[in-house]
């Protein structure tokens, strides 16, 4: 009876290396940034193991990339269902309904993102966005303080932190601390001296201050830059 109990046991474990195989081979895809093969390997996985968070997660991912909104909307809601801590799975689904405009369903999952990983840089930073665009400011400027408090110890993350900062001034604007936001945006220009809408903001608040040298000349920074805008290209925020 040895050699059919084997037999069975390598029959029953077979699907599960072949999904892990194709698990594979769409994570390679995602990097080398070729998404239909990461769709149709990760389609491969989930066929054979219908569990396979990474699988789902990366399904979600690839049919985000091609814009293919609500095939990621189920892929990344399957990988939650099965993996309800992902926190990673989480905030990729506020990122699906964030580029969709559909800020109220980002939110939510911003929040549950945030309530497994409260320190999640980027989930931070976009839920504060989402939160300012609802006009939920105070919420909003807690998110992006909090998010300044954390590390910042890449590229990237100092980009955050620079959105993040900007961000915090244009609300310390709409409440109209003008002082405030002027030196938000003094930081904000220092770090970043092509930052248009930073100079739109800083010489607006200079005006209000009744600092009407500082505010022309800032205002006509920001003419200057958006004429350069025509021939010369000027960073713009990463996507979510």
């Amino acid at each position: 009876m040895l050699l059919p109990l084997i037999a069975i046991g390598a029959g029953c474990s077979a699907p599960d290396a072949e999904a892990e195989r194709h698990f594979a081979a769409s994570s390679e895809a995602l990097r080398k940034r070729d998404y239909a093969a990461a769709v149709e390997a990760a389609t491969k996985a989930v066929a054979l193991d219908e569990r396979h968070a990474g699988a789902w997660f990366n399904l979600g991912a690839a049919e985000a990339r091609r814009e293919n909104w609500a095939e990621s909307i189920a892929a990344y809601s399957r990988a939650i269902e099965i993996d309800p801590q992902n926190e990673k799975a989480l905030n990729n689904l506020a990122n699906v309904y964030f580029r969709q405009g559909r800020y109220e369903q980002a939110e939510q999952w911003y929040a549950r993102a945030l309530s497994i990983a409260p320190d999640y840089l980027l989930a931070l930073f976009h839920h504060g966005w989402v939160l300012r665009q609802l006009n939920r400011l105070d919420e909003a400027d807690r998110a992006f303080r909090h998010c300044l408090e954390l590390p910042a110890p890449g590229p990237r993350e100092q980009r955050t932190h620079l959105d993040c900062l900007f961000y915090l001034g244009t609300i310390r604007f709409r409440e109209g601390d003008y002082a405030e936001s002027a030196r938000i945006m003094e930081q904000v220009c220092a770090a970043w001296p092509m930052h248009v809408e930073a100079r739109h903001f800083l010489g607006l608040s200079y005006r209000y201050l009744g600092r009407t040298d500082d505010a022309l000349r800032e205002l006509e920074l920001h003419r200057q830059m958006l004429k350069a805008q025509r021939t010369v290209p000027i960073p713009e925020p990463e996507e979510p």
